[in-house]
C-alpha cells in the first residue's frame, strides 16, 4: 500500500480544499469512512466538505451533531469557490456511482482520488488507494490516518469503528482478518464503546422500516432446493409503508441466516431510482463476477449492479444469472 500513500501524498499536497463523498443510498461504511477522512484533512490543515447524492440515514446522525454532511438536493447550494476543490470518492471505485453529485461535480472539481475496497476494474489506472483485501473502506482509511501520524479523535474513532462492524457484519464476513480485530481493538481503546455502536446500527430503526422488512419477506420465492432465495423491494412499498430505500436494503442478509441457503437476490427500486440487484452468497459463489458483467462490482459474496431493464424484467434475468451456482 505504499506506492497508494505515497500517490495520495502528492495528491493532499496539491490542494488545500477538498470534497467527500461516497455511493448512493449511503451506508455505515462509506459515512464513517467521510466522517473519519474529515476529520483527518482538518487536522492536516485542509478544508474538507462533504456531499452525498442521497440523505443520511437517521442512526447515522449521532455521529453528524456538527451536521458536516451536506445533501446534494434543492436546498444545498455549493460554495462559490467549488473549482478551487479536489475529490474523495469513498467505498465506490465507479466515480458515477455517487449519484447526483457526479453529475453536478464532475466537471468543476479539479481532481479525483478514489479509496475503495470493491473488486471492479473502473478506477484502477487513475489516483486511488484500492485494497480489494481489505475489510471496509473504514479499515484503509485508519491506516491512512496512521500514515500521517495523526491522533484519532473520538468521533473519527467511532465513524471507523461503526463502519467496520457494518461491513464486516460484526466480524463475520469472509474479509474479516486478523488485523481487521487489532484495528476494533485499538478503536476501542482510543475510547469506543462497541455496544453503543451496535445499538446505533442495529436498533434505532423505525417502526416503518420493520413493516417495510415485512412486506420485502412477503416476496419471498424460494428456489433451488431451498439453496437460494429471491425477493423484491418495490416503489409501492415505500410509499405504503413510508419507510426509506436503506432501510429495506439490509433485508438482502436475511435470506443467509436460513440453514441450507447459500444465495440471497434482492431486486429494489427506490422511489426516483433506476433498478438495481443486490446479491449475496455464502462459500465460494462469487457474485462479483456476475455483477462486473453487468456494470456493478462488490465483493466475492456480496456484489451488485444497477439495470437498464424493467423491474420485472431485471428478476428474471437477476435469477437465471444465479443458476449457474446450481447446475448439476
Amino acid at each position: 500500500m505504499q506506492e497508494e500513500l505515497s500517490k495520495l501524498d502528492i495528491f493532499l499536497a496539491k490542494y488545500d480544499k477538498f470534497v467527500i463523498s461516497t455511493h448512493e443510498s449511503p451506508d455505515w461504511d462509506g459515512l464513517g469512512g467521510e466522517i473519519a477522512m474529515f476529520e483527518l484533512l482538518k487536522k492536516l490543515g485542509k478544508k474538507p466538505l462533504i456531499i452525498n447524492s442521497d440523505a443520511t440515514p437517521d442512526t447515522f446522525l449521532f455521529l453528524d451533531l456538527e451536521h458536516d454532511i451536506h445533501v446534494m438536493n434543492g436546498s444545498y447550494t455549493l460554495p462559490a469557490d467549488i473549482t478551487d476543490y479536489a475529490q474523495f470518492v469513498l467505498d465506490t471505485n465507479d466515480y458515477d456511482n455517487i449519484g447526483s453529485a457526479y453529475t453536478v461535480l464532475k466537471n468543476k472539481v479539479r481532481e479525483v482520488f478514489i479509496i475503495d475496497h470493491h473488486e471492479g476494474e473502473y478506477a484502477r489506472a487513475g489516483s486511488n488507494i484500492i485494497k480489494a483485501e481489505a475489510s471496509s473502506v473504514c479499515e484503509i482509511i485508519y491506516h491512512i490516518i496512521q500514515h500521517y501520524k495523526e491522533h484519532f479523535t473520538l468521533r473519527a474513532a467511532q465513524a471507523l469503528y461503526a463502519g467496520i462492524v457494518f461491513d464486516t457484519g460484526s466480524f463475520v464476513y469472509p474479509k474479516t482478518s486478523p488485523e481487521t480485530f487489532l484495528i476494533a481493538a485499538h478503536l476501542v481503546e482510543l475510547g469506543v464503546t462497541p455496544f453503543f455502536i451496535h445499538e446505533q446500527i442495529y436498533e434505532q430503526n423505525a417502526l416503518s422500516s420493520f413493516e417495510l422488512r415485512g412486506h420485502i419477506l412477503a416476496t419471498m420465492e424460494v428456489l433451488h432446493d431451498g439453496k437460494m432465495i429471491a425477493m423484491k423491494l418495490t416503489q409501492e412499498m415505500l410509499k405504503e409503508t413510508g419507510a426509506t430505500f436503506t432501510e429495506g436494503e439490509p433485508a438482502i442478509n436475511l435470506p443467509l441466516t436460513v440453514k441450507g441457503v447459500v444465495a440471497s437476490l434482492l431486486i429494489k427500486q427506490d422511489i426516483h431510482g433506476p433498478v438495481k440487484v443486490s446479491m449475496r452468497t455464502k462459500g465460494d459463489l462469487d457474485v462479483a463476477t456476475i455483477a462486473m458483467e453487468n456494470g456493478g462490482g462488490g465483493h466475492k459474496n456480496a456484489a451488485g449492479y444497477k439495470s437498464k431493464l424493467s423491474f420485472e424484467e431485471t428478476y428474471q434475468q437477476a435469477k437465471k444469472n444465479l443458476e449457474v451456482f446450481f447446475k448439476s
